[in-house]
């Protein structure tokens, strides 16, 4: 059998057109690697029910062992690091690696490695044990400055959606909360689209760990978003995370602007507001693309068309934004929104912005997501 790598008529690149000298050539589906994983024994398929995952319906995920290293330093590529801004002093978590299985419509991790993860069936890798040693050893680096922080999964996973099932959160929030396990008093940065966190409730955090939930209007969340709680029930679980003494933040990413928007977000925050939410840190973001192949991934892989989407997409450093005065514009209405409500005692940074939107904005600080 041989494999030729030409794209197909439709130039789709997440097709392989196979055969041999006898045989007439084949389409394989889009999930075909990722079968033949499990297939040949090197992943494992398995099912959770809703009371562990917290969504309406069972869903599947994969599982197996990670051979590199648990611990995933950040860094920009060169031509981001001249024009935006994410300081490279937070590392991540490796607990899983592709897009995290709620099938949101344009999550960037379905381009980490297209063919080789299923969005609807997140990777768990298992060797727990490695993971723990790993994050032992960044802890304890005699290099470690008390201002790096560690995500658990922020880029590569759903800090929270899985764990339930993995119990990841049970030992290591202890091991950040003791000073013994963790003596230079770094922050572990959870960040979810889930609900679920009353497994955190009991746990010795000792203020050294940050509960952060990816949020929209239900209406704006609705256009991107796939099989994710309802933003009620986040809602929910933050103010509980809030009064268990839990360092409480928004990602609110991206911000998507059909008719009407400033008056949806106006609204969410002022009823969020009214019902006692506290965040310490607000980040935001707009919608953006690596390529343009995103979101026909998504389409590949089954997943529905985005309910809105901007027409006026630009090319910036890597990226593709809505061009410099629209962002700018949407940023300011939402920090205003967001200081009409609860002042300066919320802090508000965006993320992965460019130095000069930052700058033109006067919003040129560290109070980032994944920060201290």
């Amino acid at each position: 059998m041989t494999i030729d790598l030409r794209r197909t008529k439709d130039a789709n690149p997440f097709l392989l057109v196979t055969g041999d000298a006898h045989t007439s050539h084949r389409e394989k589906p889009v999930s075909w690697w990722v079968d033949q994983q499990v297939a040949m024994g090197e992943w494992r398929q398995v099912t959770l029910p809703p009371e562990i995952t917290g969504l309406d319906a069972p869903v599947s995920i994969l599982e197996t062992e990670r051979r590199s290293s648990f611990i995933k330093p950040w860094r920009m590529s060169t031509e981001d690091h001249l024009t935006s801004f994410c300081p490279p002093i937070w590392y991540d978590v490796a607990i899983g690696s592709g897009a995290c299985g709620l099938q949101c419509r344009s999550c960037f991790l379905m381009l980490t490695h297209r063919i080789r993860r299923d969005p609807r069936r997140h990777l768990i890798y298992t060797n727990y044990n490695t993971m723990k040693r790993d994050i032992q050893a960044w802890l304890l680096d005699s290099k470690r400055r008390s201002t790096e922080t560690l995500g658990l999964g922020i880029d590569c996973s759903d800090s929270l959606l899985y764990d339930r099932y993995t119990n990841i959160s049970q030992w290591v929030i202890p091991m950040f909360g003791e000073t013994s396990t963790n003596p230079k008093c770094c922050k572990l940065i959870l960040l979810t689209k889930s609900a679920n966190v009353d497994q955190l409730k009991d746990l010795p955090h000792n203020d050294r760990v940050v509960v952060s939930f990816s949020l929209n209007p239900q209406s704006i969340a609705d256009l991107w978003e796939g099989i994710t709680p309802p933003i009620s029930k986040r809602l929910e679980a933050g103010l509980k995370v809030q009064s268990w003494g839990y360092h409480y933040r928004w990602r609110i990413d991206p911000i998507l602007t059909p008719d009407g928007w400033e008056d949806i977000y106006s609204e969410f925050f002022a009823q969020a507001h009214k019902d006692g939410h506290r965040p310490e840190y607000i980040t935001v973001g707009t919608y953006r693309e690596k390529n343009n192949q995103l979101l026909a991934c998504a389409e590949r892989w089954g997943l529905p068309p985005m309910g809105w989407q901007p027409d006026n997409m630009e090319k910036d450093g890597s990226h593709w934004h809505i061009p410099d005065s629209v962002r700018a514009n949407v940023y300011s209405t939402i920090h205003r929104q967001v200081r009409a409500l609860w002042g300066n005692r919320v802090a508000f940074s965006l993320c992965k912005e460019s130095h000069s939107i930052r700058r033109s904005l006067n919003l040129c600080n560290a109070n980032c997501n994944c920060l201290r």
